[in-house]
């Protein structure tokens, strides 16, 4: 009997909204009938379910789609329907959820000096940063060409850098804040906000759309106050200063009506920005928790190359991310920081799902912080802990979090971990006991990816993010020094290499859109490399003994600044 001979439309159509995406696939090859019953006459309707994709419902012009800047590859360019939006999503999703994801890769290096903090807007195609040396640098996306800057003069050495949404904010000296409004061709200055204490940490975000776009500043002071800064076009007005206890670590994050301040031993703090109201701590010495382990892995993932200028993604591989074991109980051995004795870090928030990060190498879940936060000082199990194997190293600058989808991104010795959880935002052990079908949701799977080229150059890294197609962090790298030429009429010249190498971070985009058009997969070493300057002639055994030599004589200034 053939379903679609017996049934209505209506109830075919809603019964088609359960049915995974690959038998609709599989369907649309039964026969002519279904062919044309899901592509052709229901196309829209079926491919446009929330189920099916998660964009706006009813997408005819995708336009919008492009404009919503999501994707460092453009992956989203050039779509003509929901089906094939909903095919790109399923690709992109299921390459995510492999255990060793198919990446490219590419390093952005911004002039000389190592990149301290870095922000992307994938919808003007730039990304923002500051540096070692200070001043801010903003850079084509797409050529990694420098398109205007600002001097040391207004952007100190290691300046804080946030971002939203052509909305800048960086640290002006100790007790201000400088807002200025960015775009591909220049800046402009805003204000400066002044405070009477030491700024300690700053989180920006933006929140609605359309007219309704609102951004809003929280800052932290270690002297027990918070300041919540609102407005539209980045003209930010004090609304709310909130008393908080002293001590404050500088790390702090927010969604549209709470502010989370790192008050390092003591744990997290949650208040409501519009009345200031402490709406309670998350403590995980007190709150009772579940606990997992991870130990670093012996294979290592492999890094990118060390010198020259990389052009495009380079070819597609496997070797670039090595799976990661989550194991559940406690760490094996007994020289772990006691948890009383830990310090508490960088935090974040996604709905309801909080993460933090520890000194100890610890990775703090709690799927539902609201819920920790009602139940106040009574001992639930409403947490969960990942112990690491660190030594504290990667900890100088506080620990450096994302989470997105389900997947939390930090930073454990030379390594960046990706921990996947559950549709529900549970820890879950890697090979549990227990199976699907047994009513037990299964966690996405866990990997590592490089921080530097070599685990002897480590630095800790000073920013990562967590992106729809791309992983984005600092990359502690060697490069050449190199300057541009002037050229005739002075115009600008061929770059050349000085006859010098060095240390420097970068940014490292590691992608994960799939590719569309069938080109071949590449596994183990993929051999994309960089090109080489002219000028410059660097052999293997020379390479080796300067890592050599920058490992043991490692210059960690400015390292462990805010």
């Amino acid at each position: 009997m053939d379903p679609l001979a017996q049934l209505p439309s209506e109830l075919i159509l809603r019964i088609i909204e359960f049915t995974p995406t690959a038998s609709l696939a599989a369907l649309t090859r039964l026969n002519h009938s279904w062919n044309s019953f899901i592509d052709e006459t229901h196309q829209e309707a079926i491919y446009s379910t929330p189920g099916r994709t998660y964009h706006p419902l009813g997408v005819r012009d995708f336009t919008s789609l492009k404009q919503d800047g999501r994707s460092f590859s453009k992956y989203y360019d050039n779509i003509t329907s929901c089906k094939d939006l909903c095919r790109r999503q399923t690709l992109l999703s299921k390459n995510w959820s492999h255990e060793r994801p198919l990446t490219k890769e590419r390093i952005i290096r911004v002039g000389n000096d190592p990149i301290w903090r870095f922000r992307p807007d994938f919808q003007r195609r730039v990304i923002l940063s500051t540096s070692h040396s200070g001043g801010l640098n903003v850079s084509d996306m797409d050529s990694g060409r420098l398109l205007w800057s600002l001097d040391r003069d207004v952007v100190r050495p290691f300046a804080h850098l946030e971002y939203a949404d052509g909305i800048a904010c960086w640290d002006c000296e100790w007790e201000g804040v400088e807002v200025w409004r960015i775009g591909r061709e220049g800046g402009e200055k805003v204000k400066v906000l002044g405070h009477d204490v030491m700024t300690r940490g700053f989180q920006l975000s933006c929140f609605g759309d359309g007219e309704g776009k609102k951004w809003c500043l929280c800052v932290v002071s270690s002297e027990g106050c918070g300041f919540v800064y609102e407005g539209l076009r980045g003209d930010l007005e004090l609304t709310r200063r909130i008393t908080i206890p002293t001590g404050a670590v500088g790390h702090l994050d927010q969604d549209e009506s709470v502010v989370v301040y790192s008050m390092g031993n003591e744990g997290y703090w949650f208040y409501e920005k519009g009345s200031g109201e402490n709406l309670g701590v998350l403590d995980p010495e007190q709150a009772g928790c579940e606990v997992f382990f991870a130990r670093h892995p012996d294979k290592r993932p492999r890094r990118a190359t060390a010198l020259g200028m990389q052009d495009g993604m380079g070819k597609s591989a496997r070797d670039r991310t090595t799976p990661l074991t989550v194991q559940a109980g406690s760490f094996p051995g007994d020289d772990r920081v006691s948890l009383d004795e830990d310090e508490w870090g960088a935090g974040m928030l996604s709905g309801n799902l909080f993460v933090g990060v520890s000194r100890g190498g610890r990775l703090l879940v709690c799927p539902n912080w609201h819920k920790l936060c009602a139940e106040k000082n009574k001992k639930k199990n409403l947490i969960q802990i990942i112990d690491c194997d660190s030594d504290g190293s990667s900890f100088d600058l506080g620990g450096w979090l994302s989470v997105r989808d389900h997947r939390v991104m930090f930073e454990i010795q030379d390594l960046i971990y990706i921990i996947g959880l559950t549709d529900d935002d549970h820890v879950q052990a890697s090979n549990p006991t227990h199976q699907e079908d047994e009513g037990v949701l299964l966690a996405r799977p866990s990997f590592t990816t490089a921080t530097s080229i070599k685990p002897q150059l480590a630095n800790p890294v000073s920013f990562m993010g967590l992106y729809e197609d791309c992983i984005m962090s600092t990359y502690t790298t060697l490069h050449y020094r190199w300057r541009r030429e002037e050229g005739e009429g002075g115009a600008p010249g061929p770059l050349r290499a000085l006859n010098r190498i060095f240390q420097t971070k970068a940014v490292r985009v590691l992608s994960l859109a799939p590719e569309l058009d069938g080109d071949e997969e590449v596994e183990g070493e993929s051999g994309d490399g960089e090109e080489s300057l002219p000028g410059v002639d660097a052999t293997r055994a020379e390479l080796h003994s300067l890592i050599a030599m920058l490992a043991e004589g490692e210059d960690d200034e400015g390292e462990d600044g805010g």
